[in-house]
C-alpha cells in the first residue's frame, strides 16, 4: 500500500515539474474558471507574438476538460484541432512557414473562449542567439532569444544566485549604438532589478513589455563586451530531472518518518 502511495504521489508532483521543460516554446494557458462565460480572462495571455520554427503550448490550468482549435468558434481552418485536454495536461503545435500571419483558436466547448497567435518570420534586422539557459539546472529549459546590435552576441550565462542572465559581445564598431534585446519573461522577469555593462551598473535603459516578452533598449559604446539584466527571477535553477530527484527524496523522507512513527506506536 506504502508503495502505491508513494507512486502515486511522485506521478501527480511529476507533471508539473515535466510540463515546464520547454526550449522555444510560446505558453499558453488556459486560465482556472474559464469555463464560466462571465469570466473575463480565458487564455493568458489572450494574445502572443510567436515566430516560425518556435512551438506554441497551451496548458489546461482550469478544472474541467478544454480544447484548442484554429480557426474563429464555428469555422475551424484545419490547421489545428487539439482534441481534449484533460486537467494539467497540455497541447504543443509548431509554427510553420504555413502560419505566417494571425492564427485565431477558440474552445469547441466553450466558444467564447478566444484567442489570437501573431506569427512571424523573425523580426527584421534581428540576430538570434540560442540555448539561453542551457548552464542552469540540468538544462533542458532554454530559449532563443531575438536581439538587434552592430555587435554580435557569442555567448550568454545564467546566474540563479543573482538571478542575472549575461551576454557577451563581440565585434568592430566605430560609433555608439543601442543593444535591444527581447527576453522571454520565462528565461529573465521582470521587474529588472538592474543592467550592467561590463560590471558597472547603469540607469540608461528602457523596457517595453509585451505578451511573453520583455524588449529591453540599452546604449551601449564600441568598448562595451558584457551586458548583464538581474530580473526579479531566471530561468529556474533546478530543471525537470533534478526536480524529480528532490521530489523523490522529499517523499522518501516522509515515508521513512511516518514509519518510524508507526512502529514507536507499536
Amino acid at each position: 500500500m506504502h508503495k502505491i502511495t508513494i507512486s502515486l504521489a511522485i506521478l501527480v508532483l511529476l507533471i508539473p515539474l515535466v510540463s515546464s521543460s520547454f526550449a522555444d516554446t510560446v505558453q499558453i494557458t488556459i486560465m482556472r474558471g474559464a469555463a464560466d462565460p462571465h469570466v473575463s480572462r480565458t487564455f493568458s495571455p489572450p494574445s502572443t507574438n510567436a515566430i516560425v520554427g518556435e512551438t506554441v503550448e497551451w496548458g489546461n490550468a482550469d478544472q474541467v476538460t478544454h480544447s484548442v482549435t484554429s480557426g474563429t468558434p464555428g469555422n475551424p481552418d484545419g490547421r489545428f484541432d487539439s482534441g481534449p485536454i484533460t486537467i494539467g495536461q497540455s497541447f504543443s503545435y509548431t509554427l510553420t512557414t504555413a502560419d505566417i500571419g494571425v492564427i485565431n483558436f477558440y474552445d469547441k466547448t466553450y466558444p467564447w473562449m478566444t484567442g489570437t497567435l501573431n506569427v512571424q518570420t523573425s523580426q527584421t534586422g534581428y540576430k538570434k542567439i540560442n540555448n539561453v539557459g542551457a548552464d542552469a539546472g540540468d538544462g533542458k529549459t532554454t530559449f532563443n532569444v531575438q536581439y538587434a546590435s552592430p555587435k554580435d552576441i557569442v555567448s550568454s550565462a545564467i546566474n540563479p544566485k543573482d538571478r542575472s542572465v549575461t551576454f557577451t559581445l563581440v565585434g568592430n564598431v566605430t560609433s555608439s549604438s543601442n543593444l535591444v534585446l527581447d527576453l522571454p519573461t520565462g528565461l529573465v522577469n521582470a521587474p529588472f532589478l538592474g543592467v550592467w555593462l561590463d560590471n558597472v551598473q547603469t540607469k540608461n535603459f528602457t523596457i517595453e513589455s509585451l505578451s511573453g516578452i520583455n524588449v529591453v533598449t540599452i546604449p551601449i559604446t564600441p568598448l562595451t563586451e558584457q551586458v548583464s539584466i538581474v530580473g526579479s527571477s531566471v530561468v529556474p535553477e533546478f530543471g525537470p530531472i533534478a526536480g524529480l530527484v528532490l521530489v523523490v527524496s522529499i517523499i522518501a523522507t516522509i515515508m521513512v518518518a511516518r514509519f518510524r512513527l508507526g512502529h514507536k506506536l507499536v
